[in-house]
């Protein structure tokens, strides 16, 4: 029996003379691996609407050990975020982390419905990085990773110093007396924990936030410990960050 969802391409690897094989994260099923049977061909139906960043419906066969696309129809190809060199690469830095965070076959509506609003502010905010600030601090919030970027997880003090311990395996700020044990502490600006906190209560992107770029330096340890991976296409975001700053 086909199934059909709703589901947004978070990656996509070329497989075989002429297939596609699809990490897709659907409103109804969460994320799934599918094929796309002859989805490099120039002339397919299924070539725009299987690349990374789309969202379209999908409709699939179950086979025996794989689920193979019948139908697509496109709903969004994020035309402006693909014509933007630097919107781009943060909108697949953005894909990358919520495919390493988001489980298999789990249904995660609250989770769809970030991704989308995510990619739908990384095309059009003013300033795109801010919008990406926000949504990786609302990721850790839905999927209960979420540090504690404004007090202290030891002794639940408020932050006194002008650059602050941070461990992830701690769980988040810890006072400077109280770190030198820990392993893996690194130290931020005050202002950019204070930045990072303050976008938890909001359900949209703010229209501007000092310290951008550091917040996102300041999440690489924990989106690390948190997917116990690299994360390259992060990881390039950043560098070409260096290179700008």
């Amino acid at each position: 029996m086909d199934t059909t969802v709703e589901a947004i391409v978070l990656r996509r690897r070329d497989t075989g003379e002429s297939d596609r094989r699809l990490t897709i994260f659907s409103r109804e099923l969460g994320k799934i691996d599918v094929v796309a049977k002859g989805a490099k061909k120039p002339a397919s139906r299924l070539r725009g609407v299987t690349e990374p960043l789309s969202i379209g419906q999908f409709t699939f066969a179950s086979g025996k050990k794989q689920k193979f696309i019948t139908s697509a129809q496109p709903r969004s190809s994020f035309h402006g975020l693909r014509q933007d060199f630097d919107r781009l690469n943060l909108g697949l830095s953005w894909i990358e982390l919520f495919s390493q965070v988001m489980p298999y076959e789990e249904c995660f509506e609250e989770a769809f419905e970030l991704c989308f609003q995510t990619l739908e502010a990384l095309e059009k905010h003013a300033n795109p990085m801010v919008a990406l600030a926000w949504a990786e601090v609302k990721l850790l919030e839905i999927t209960g990773f979420l540090p504690s970027f404004n007090r202290c997880v030891l002794t639940d003090s408020k932050i006194l110093e002008s650059e602050a311990y941070i461990s992830p395996a701690s769980g988040g700020y810890v006072v400077a007396d109280r770190a030198q044990q820990i392993s893996d502490r690194y130290l931020v600006r005050a202002e950019v924990l204070y930045g990072l906190s303050a976008l938890v209560a909001l359900d949209r992107p703010p229209v501007s936030m000092k310290f951008t770029q550091e917040c996102l330096f300041a999440l690489q340890p924990i989106w690390e410990a948190v997917t116990e991976s690299p994360l390259l296409a992060r990881q390039h975001l950043l560098s070409s960050l260096r290179d700008i700053s």
